[in-house]
């Protein structure tokens, strides 16, 4: 019984693990949700922003999705450590259509030894 359970735990945790490929800073907030297209857009912007060589503070990334309306810009803020990593403050700036509009958030992302994580 206990290695059954563990086996679907595995496999549970498994099919989770592409759903952490994705980061939604903007999870809960009010009016119309960014789309998987959107959030896609929006992840290839903080890459493309998290890759860079020399990285300053004000540096941004832009991203837009003309199907869905909406658009946005993610920006480099301090540099910090957190638990031994060296992080980056990430500041995102979207716009979508519908009610409530602008919204922003702030994510700190440290880099590992298997790439940038949500720190």
């Amino acid at each position: 019984m206990r290695r059954a359970f563990l086996l679907l735990l595995l496999v549970g945790v498994c099919f989770a693990q592409p759903a952490l490929a994705q980061v939604n800073p903007f999870r809960g907030s009010r009016g119309v949700p960014l789309t998987k297209a959107d959030l896609t857009l929006l992840n290839d912007a903080t890459n493309r922003l998290l890759a860079r060589p020399e990285l300053n503070v004000g540096a941004t990334e832009s991203w837009s999705n003309p199907q869905s309306g909406a658009s946005g810009t993610v920006t480099a803020g301090d540099a910090v450590r957190f638990k031994g990593l060296a992080c980056r403050i990430v500041q995102y700036q979207n716009v979508v259509p519908g009610p409530n509009k602008e919204r922003s958030a702030t994510v700190k992302w440290c880099k590992t030894t298997g790439g940038w994580k949500v720190g």
